[in-house]
């Protein structure tokens, strides 16, 4: 499960517009090489981006894992509140849960 804010943190990450000055270098396999390359060709996209938006997934998915989230007191204190307050009843979704479920014959 994503927490809201760090898909939206990951989105302004992935959608900001910023000079890409740094630089990681990797060593990697002839086989590897071959099968990058060969995607991002797949994709029509250059190795540097192909290698960029996959590390970029890999990143988020394993943020996105963690079971501890360090909060600032603002923020923890924003998000008590939205988690306390009283839920609204819809007739529509507890009908659901009332039906047999369509998964078990």
């Amino acid at each position: 499960m994503l927490c809201t804010a760090i898909v939206r943190t990951l989105e302004v990450m992935a959608t900001k517009v910023e000079t890409r000055a740094e630089r990681l270098q990797l060593r990697l396999s002839a086989t590897d090489d071959g099968l990058i390359r060969a995607a991002a060709e797949a994709l029509h996209v250059s190795i540097s981006e192909f290698v960029l938006q996959a590390a970029r997934m890999s990143a988020a998915n394993t943020l996105a894992d963690r079971t501890h989230v360090v909060l600032d007191a603002k923020t923890w204190d924003a998000l008590e509140r939205r988690v306390s307050r009283k839920g609204v009843r819809n007739p529509k979704t507890a009908e659901l849960f009332t039906r047999p479920s369509p998964l078990r014959g």
